[in-house]
Parts: C-alpha cells; sequence; structure tokens
C-alpha cells in the first residue's frame, strides 16, 4: 500500500514553509539559497520544484529549532 493521504500530506510542505525557508536561506544560508534557486530554474517540471521546496524547507526545519512552530524571531 502506497498510503493514506493524510500520509501523503504531511510529506508535503507548505507555500507558507517554502517562503519562511527562502527567506532564512537569504538571511543566512547563501549556499543553500542558491542550490534551491539552480535545481528550480535549471528544469521548469513541478516535481522538481516540489523536490527543491521539500528540501530547502528540511534544511531550514534542522537548523532553526523554533521553525515552524510559530514563535517570533529573537533577534
Amino acid at each position: 500500500m502506497i498510503g493514506t493521504m493524510d500520509e501523503t500530506r504531511s510529506v508535503r510542505v507548505t507555500r507558507a514553509d517554502v517562503r519562511e525557508a527562502l527567506m532564512w536561506a537569504l538571511e543566512r544560508d547563501r549556499a543553500a539559497l542558491l542550490a534551491h534557486r539552480a535545481a528550480v530554474h535549471s528544469n521548469k517540471s513541478d516535481l522538481t520544484r516540489r523536490r527543491a521546496d521539500k528540501a530547502l524547507v528540511e534544511q531550514w526545519r534542522a537548523r532553526e529549532p523554533d521553525a515552524g512552530q510559530g514563535s517570533a524571531p529573537g533577534e
């Protein structure tokens, strides 16, 4: 069995997640931002964009302990 809709949905990232991850990368991790941009702009497929978005959001979440929890930035 491939999985339920809830399992599939939980793996996806939201537009808000991607936006926050992009802003984080813009401010703190230029290499991650450039890698995302290269992946997205080198191939116009939706699958490529979704994979690049997911990879960037995973990097953001791994490096920001409060990422996605709605807390205000401490800076």
